[in-house]
């Protein structure tokens, strides 16, 4: 399966994609974007993928989701020395949303409880296995997704190890490079 890393802008690489061009579009954006960004990126993320995957804040939601889940992040003193500490993160769901029955039943709850285990590079990286759970559910081997708010690229890794093809797009340098060697890295094990 091949993965590829863009770097650059992806609202003005989004627009570059011909509509339907993705399986399934799966990414986590910043949780402080305005509405109206909110909403293009939704509009040209349904553009050009079946179906879409985004984490979010409640306090931040995106456009009411066809189906929604809740991502339970473990206990943590980080950020609360004048407000109180986020420990559910939302995820929506959007689209022609495939859904792959012959896994366990216990693979469809719409609360996840993952870890994110060992060292991270990205301050806001997601579980892999919580990635993993959700490719596997919602596309087959052999498909193309984008995550085209890449950060240190959890989402390719996991496409790398399910087979399945994926693109990321990321505006920073630092995290292109981190992405490329986690991929590198998959290569060599």
């Amino acid at each position: 399966m091949e993965s590829k890393i863009i770097q650059g802008n992806s609202l003005e690489v989004l627009k570059t994609f011909p509509d339907k061009s993705f399986d399934l579009v799966l990414t986590d954006p910043p949780y402080d974007i305005g509405e109206e960004l909110k909403q293009i990126y939704h509009d040209e993320m349904m553009r050009i993928a079946k179906s879409l995957i985004v984490f979010m804040s409640p306090e931040n939601q995106w456009l009411p989701p066809d189906q929604y889940g809740f991502w339970i992040k473990p206990i943590s003193t980080k950020n609360t020395s004048r407000r109180y500490s986020r420990f559910v993160e939302m995820i929506f769901f959007y689209g022609e949303l495939k859904w792959n029955a012959d896994r366990h039943w216990s693979q469809y709850t719409n609360v996840f409880a993952d870890l994110v285990e060992g060292e991270t590079e990205h301050p806001f990286e997601k579980p892999m296995s919580l990635i993993k759970r959700l490719i596997l559910n919602h596309s087959n081997t052999g498909e193309t997704i984008l995550d085209p708010l890449l950060g240190s690229g959890t989402t390719l890794v996991a496409c790398k190890q399910l087979n399945r093809n994926g693109v990321g797009i990321e505006i920073s340098p630092e995290y292109v490079e981190i992405a490329r060697r986690r991929l590198e890295q998959q290569t060599l094990l």
